[in-house]
């Protein structure tokens, strides 16, 4: 980026952080998500960073906090508020041990660290006063008052409210030992929060447009409460972590874990799942075991903070301008980031349907880097407006799919252009229909490239044929070659067609050879998802493959043992006797059937009944078809469970992930005992089997009283 537009990017970005952070800190407005406001700041600090004579004193980057509304009356830190660095990946917490090593003047300095929860909540300092007193052998305190953070230098006086908290001692008493001097004042940090259960609780009571969106908004807006009695309905509760450092001093409290065991001992309510560490990697161990269950922590955590232990060290170290340097907020996968739309990119998919798909920015989103999200068709564009240049907000649907969820148009450069929809088919140039009734919009052109292209695709993807080494790449190489022409092709591959391509060798084709050879033996409901056929998914094929009246034939087949030879594959055959459905009595029974006969299976319906009569019915699906079963392709009846339906009638979901199964290995072992898993939530549904970063359909299961499990739970209940 040339130094003008980093500039008008910096300006650009300041200016709607601070917006944002007035609408999220003073007004109580959630217009985008934590991680959303998260993303901006990480790009600024980024250009800053490239151009640091960019940097200016009012940037969000230089400062604590939020601005102050006026309302509460404004009250000065006895020591200044700073915020914590935040890292990303482990590989950022390594590099913070460097650097406090070289900071040191010790390369190989081992620390002590303890890591505790980083509560998402709003940052409050408790000043504790020292009552006057006659006798000197015990101190005295009493709540003087409560600040909130503000911008790190003063913050507003919500004493009255904070109050209210009744995990909160108004009073302390702290026995003199050893001559130690007490300190004048106790400066206390923590998090005011509220439970998730609390808030379902507060916000049930509440009109739509009044509802709190989570946890910390809903706590944040209860404090800066100019009515105490409000605030002491709302179950508010209050974790500390943090004693001045002078006080610290005078009651000999050398580490921060002796910090947080004398808040402990004087019920200062701490948050007790904090440890004291002395390698990285057992920091890393933390991480991941409080990630994996974090969905079921009656409060919102977003990940942990790791302190050097020792309070001497930590004054070695210092701080930058704003942030300490013995301190890290190792926090956990966003589930939202923004990027840069950088061009929209037309897809045209097996069925014909054209998909838009948004090119961004490089942007890191729950373990991976996303580059590319789906905008789903063009009714979504045009809702969201979005244009080359915007900046996005994007999420995995599913933890699995990049998609758009909406632009922030404050940052839209100038004379942007709204997308419009071409009119024809960016593959084959064929007029673009858009049926009615329907929001996606379809290239009719059955010759269509794109079309060809997709459809061979998805017949060797993982959950059609599964032929290894038949990719996207490897495809469209054959294609341009004119070695195939479709899908059939494929089971007429010799040695020479393969080894007569660039970069093929014996090897390479050798293996592809031997995939395809046993792909060619599929069970029938895989081979009807592998045909394409609209709206036929992996369980509706399931469900046509089980459900209907298939005659069952016995097949005897040449199966022969592949072994390289000079330029062609041989071996010896042997003859298998198969229990199949011959492709042309598939056919039959499709044409056998009504289409109300198919819909009545129940979970096919109408529709899909339409899709795939009018499927076969065409004279070109039955010749290919026909050149499927000239190529030894050989449909496997539905094999029946032989194990004990535990789950017959039983309707899961599954969000999240497991420790040690896969999703499709849940969904195989719920189907084979006679369970239905279905993606989403609702009053039918039985159990939710939830894992790590589960996402909204745990909330769901909440709200409806569905029984949530872990993965533990789900083998128990097979044994």
């Amino acid at each position: 980026m040339q130094k003008a537009d980093a500039q008008k990017r910096i300006e650009s970005l300041k200016s709607e952080i601070w917006r944002l952070n007035k609408a999220y800190f003073i007004d109580n407005k959630t217009e985008v998500s934590e991680d959303v406001r998260d993303a901006l700041k990480q790009e600024l600090i980024s250009l800053e960073k490239e151009f640091p004579d960019l940097v200016t004193k009012d940037s969000p980057t230089q400062r604590v906090g939020a601005p102050l509304d006026g309302r509460l009356p404004k009250v000065v830190h006895f020591t200044p508020k700073e915020s914590l660095t935040d890292a990303f990946s482990f590989e950022e917490m390594e590099d913070w041990i460097t650097q406090m090593r070289r900071a040191l003047g010790d390369d190989k300095k081992e620390f002590e660290l303890v890591s505790e929860l980083k509560i998402d909540g709003l940052n409050i300092s408790l000043v504790y006063e020292k009552e006057k007193q006659k006798e000197d052998h015990d101190g005295h305190y009493s709540l003087a008052r409560a600040v909130t953070r503000g911008n790190g230098v003063e913050g507003e006086d919500v004493t009255h409210t904070v109050r209210t908290i009744e995990s909160l001692p108004l009073a302390l008493s702290i026995t003199k030992k050893n001559g130690m001097e007490l300190p004048a004042f106790l400066e206390i940090s923590g998090e005011v929060y509220m439970p998730k259960a609390s808030l379902e609780k507060l916000n049930r009571g509440l009109e739509d447009d009044e509802k709190f969106a989570n946890p910390r908004n809903a706590a944040a807006g209860s404090v800066r409460q100019l009515d105490p009695k409000m605030a002491a309905g709302r179950d508010l509760r209050m974790f500390c972590y943090t004693l001045n450092g002078e006080a610290a001093d005078a009651l000999n409290l050398d580490t921060q874990s002796s910090v947080l065991e004398f808040f402990s001992a004087h019920a200062i309510p701490v948050c007790t799942d904090f440890r004291v560490m002395h390698h990285l990697s057992d920091v890393r161990k933390m991480y991941e075991t409080i990630g994996k269950k974090r969905a079921s922590l009656p409060f919102d955590i977003d990940g942990i903070v790791t302190k050097v232990n020792d309070r001497r060290m930590q004054r070695e170290l210092g701080s930058t301008a704003k942030a300490p340097r013995w301190a890290r907020a190792y926090k956990f996968p966003a589930e939202e980031k923004t990027a840069q739309l950088l061009d929209v990119h037309l897809q045209v998919g097996r069925t014909g349907a054209i998909t838009p798909v948004a090119i961004l920015t490089p942007t890191h989103i729950a373990g991976t880097v996303v580059t590319r999200a789906t905008l789903h068709n063009a009714d979504e564009i045009e809702r969201l407006d979005v244009r080359i240049g915007d900046t996005v907000v994007i999420r995995k649907a599913g933890d699995i799919i990049p998609e758009v969820l909406e632009v922030l148009k404050n940052l839209r450069p100038e004379k942007s252009k709204p997308f419009h929809f071409p009119k024809n088919c960016p593959q084959c140039g064929e007029a673009l229909i858009r049926p009615e009734g329907e929001v996606a919009i379809y290239c009719h052109n059955r010759e269509c490239p794109g079309v060809k292209q997709e459809s061979i695709e998805h017949l060797t993807s993982r959950y059609a044929f599964n032929i290894e080494g038949l990719g996207k790449e490897t495809v469209d190489v054959l294609l341009e070659a004119g070695i195939i022409s479709d899908s059939a092709d494929i089971f007429f591959l010799t040695a020479d067609d393969l080894l007569s391509l660039p970069l093929f060798k014996e090897k390479k084709t050798e293996n592809i050879l031997n995939a395809i050879e046993k792909a060619k033996r599929i069970p029938l409901d895989r081979f009807l998802y592998a045909l394409g056929i609209r709206h036929v998914g992996r369980e509706t094929a399931e469900l046509l493959a089980k459900s209907l009246p298939w005659k069952i034939e016995e097949v005897d087949i040449e199966e022969t043992e592949t072994k390289l030879q000079p330029s062609l594959f041989g071996g010896e055959a042997r003859k298998v006797t198969l229990h199949a459905i011959p492709l042309s009595v598939l056919v039959e029974t499709i044409e056998s059937l009504k289409p109300e006969e198919i819909a009545a299976i129940h979970g096919i319906g109408d529709v899909v009944a339409h899709e795939v009569t009018e499927w076969m019915k065409r004279k070109e699906h039955k010749e290919l078809l026909k050149k499927f079963e000239k190529g030894g392709v050989v449909c496997l009846k539905p094999e029946q469970s032989s194990l004990k339906q535990i789950f017959l009638g039983k309707i899961f979901v599954l969000t999240g992930t497991l420790p040690t199964l896969s999703r499709d290995d849940a969904k195989e072992m719920i189907k084979e005992r006679g369970g239905k898993v279905s993606g989403s939530v609702s009053k039918k549904t039985n159990y939710v089997l939830a894992g790590e970063d589960a996402g909204s359909k745990l909330d769901d299961a909440k709200k409806l009283n569905v029984m949530v499990i872990d993965e533990g739970e789900f083998l128990g209940m097979m044994k």
